[in-house]
């Protein structure tokens, strides 16, 4: 009997490293997690009016619609695992239906504006009803924005029109009216801003004017010889992709808004991709863009691939978050479609030792598309968005738990996941994936196979649908994130999961406080940290306000770890108190004045990062940090 028992184990040990190798194919380039089809939006909230989180048993829930590989299939673990991480039970009962503002307040209108205005743009590419109003007066932070409106609150201030421009000379009419009458813009993109940038100053006492740029979505040239592409600001990403591989490219900047941010708005924020490593971040994407400000275009010609002139203009573009103009048009480099695309993951006992591979794998210059890093919350998030497997695909399934957590003793609460994206030829992905494989097994990981690398990407457009979801139970949350040296990201972790837990015991937070972070992102002298966090707002008197008090000292902490203030979500207004840690008064008052030249009216009032603090308060906040430090 002992012979047949440990026959049997030696076969689930044997069938078990197969199958945690199995699944290494190059897949079609057009494979994507993202949706690529046109659909219609929620307007107010995240995604897809057809896509949403549903219960479909008393604890069991799906995902609505097609668009999704997540779409469809029950997922009997996803509410289970929200329980035991929150403390608290989800209920079909419980559901709050959003109530939504039903009173906007009175347009302040400017009538010689708007007489002007009507000679400038036809009746039916301007609004002022509300539902356009409402829409355009916000982006998609979770907390000051949509946990608010969700609860039938406004938010400080609304616009009171909506232009929608088609091409520059129209741009340039409208500010050139909103000079002269004393009128704000706040350009629009796609809406998915999180830092608070599209929120109206809620002192502004000025006509308040959105310029939504949906209409200028042009691909404009191809240049095949140069591999250049002039595009205008307003297309999606989603869009933007879908033209260029028609003509055989990508831009390859695949942000994880990607189906409904806008090449203007990556611009505007400094935003980066998932797959930078390959195509780079939005500043390397970007040769040259046209930025019309009050005092004219800014721009630099002719388009080269690097030039010495001087202090370049084409800097200003970047971060500016609205303040200074309205971006029209870019061009950026794109790249021919890679032959195929590869998925794999590694799986690692613990976090340091995950981290330990992705620093290796930077150091060593292997270089793949995507490489990111899922700590044990998140990695057990993506196993609760898995539908059960069933036949012979579940025995795999079990076989790879058993070999992972039996035979080789790891921790299921403790071990983390490392997710790739391979592309370019078949040979370099296939040198990639022997160097990867090579680097992981050296630090101890397991291959967790090709499709383990895709459900992790594929888990992340289903996130702000989860946000959602949960904020119907009156849950809380929101993404964050900050880069870091390498030396100082397990510190950073740490000091803000202790910090999240103490602060939410101080305020009387029921329940856990949930806590997720992966590192998306990594450079030769660091990473960028992507965390996750929420939790119940039930019995606080504020949630909202509380929410923010615990993650403005959560970034806080961050700071004093060695972090950034962001590494691609951009400033907005609410980092906006800790600019003065992050720039010298010398440079603040260099912003400012460059604020002062090209738009020396404010007609451009976002009021975002420098550009919402008076000088008397950035020097302000200047003293209290450079007081801190001599303590």
């Amino acid at each position: 009997m002992t012979g047949v028992v440990v026959v049997a184990v030696g076969l689930l040990v044997i069938v078990g490293v197969v199958a945690l190798r199995r699944g290494r194919p190059a897949l079609a380039v057009a494979e994507r997690s993202w949706d690529a089809t046109p659909g219609e939006r929620n307007r107010l909230f995240w995604g897809y009016r057809d896509t949403a989180f549903e219960f479909c048993g008393p604890a069991t829930v799906r995902l609505t619609g097609a668009r999704y590989p997540l779409a469809g299939s029950p997922l009997p673990d996803f509410v289970p695992y929200v329980e035991r991480m929150l403390g608290l039970k989800l209920r079909p009962e419980d559901l709050r239906e959003p109530v939504l503002p039903t009173e906007l307040p009175e347009v302040r209108s400017n009538a010689a504006f708007m007489a002007a205005l009507a000679e400038l743009l036809p009746a039916d590419r301007r609004s002022s009803t509300d539902g356009d109003r409402l829409a355009h007066s916000h982006g998609q932070l979770s907390v000051d924005e949509i946990y608010r409106i969700a609860r039938g609150e406004l938010p400080p201030r609304v616009v009171d029109a909506v232009v929608w421009p088609q091409n520059d000379d129209e741009i340039e009419g409208l500010i050139a009216l909103a000079e002269a009458h004393d009128v704000v813009l706040i350009p629009y993109g796609g809406g998915t801003n999180v830092s608070g940038a599209l929120m109206c100053p809620g002192s502004e006492e000025r006509m308040v004017v959105a310029v939504d740029m949906a209409l200028m979505d042009r691909v404009l040239e191809i240049d095949r010889e140069n591999d250049l592409a002039v595009v205008e600001a307003g297309i999606t990403g989603r869009e933007l992709e879908a033209r260029l591989e028609a003509a055989g490219y990508t831009s390859g900047h695949i942000p994880d808004s990607i189906e409904f941010s806008t090449l203007g708005g990556w611009i505007a924020t400094h935003a980066s991709g998932m797959k930078k490593n390959r195509y780079g971040n939005i500043e390397e994407v970007v040769r040259e863009a046209v930025l019309i400000t009050p005092q004219g275009a800014v721009s630099s010609q002719p388009v080269t691939p690097r030039h010495s002139v001087g202090i370049q203009p084409r800097t200003w573009l970047f971060g500016h978050e609205g303040g200074l103009g309205i971006i029209t048009r870019a061009t950026i480099q794109v790249h021919r479609l890679p032959e195929c695309r590869q998925y794999a993951s590694f799986v690692f006992r613990d976090f340091a030792s995950g981290l330990a591979y992705l620093h290796r794998v930077q150091r060593e210059g292997i270089g793949p598309a995507s490489i990111r890093l899922a700590n044990n919350t998140e990695f057990r998030l993506g196993r609760a968005l898995a539908p059960h497997a069933t036949g012979l695909g579940g025995l795999i399934s079990r076989l790879k738990s058993f070999y992972v957590l039996k035979v080789r003793g790891f921790a299921g609460d403790r071990m983390v996941a490392s997710t790739i994206v391979m592309e370019g030829s078949a040979h370099e992905v296939r040198q990639q994936w022997q160097a990867l494989t090579r680097l992981g097994r050296a630090l101890g990981g397991l291959p967790g196979g090709a499709e383990g690398g895709r459900r992790g990407y594929q888990a992340t457009f289903a996130i702000a649908y989860i946000r959602d979801f949960l904020n119907r139970f009156g849950i809380i949350g929101e993404t964050f994130e900050t880069s870091a040296p390498w030396s100082c990201v397990e510190a950073i972790v740490t000091t803000v999961e202790e910090t999240l837990h103490r602060e939410c015991a101080e305020h009387g937070v029921q329940g856990y406080p949930y806590l997720s972070y992966r590192v998306s992102q990594s450079y030769p002298a660091g990473v960028c940290i992507y965390f996750t966090m929420g939790f119940s707002g039930g019995g606080l008197a504020d949630p909202a306000a509380t929410y923010q008090a615990i993650e403005h000292r959560l970034r806080a902490v961050i700071l004093e770890q060695g972090g950034s203030l962001s590494h691609h979500h951009g400033v907005g207004k609410v980092r906006q108190g800790f600019v003065a840690q992050v720039h010298t008064p010398a440079a603040l008052s260099a912003m400012r004045a460059l604020k002062a030249e090209l738009d020396p009216r404010d007609v451009f009032a976002s009021a975002n990062h420098a550009f919402g603090l008076a000088p008397d308060e950035a020097q302000d906040q200047a003293d209290s940090v450079e007081q801190g430090r001599r303590v």
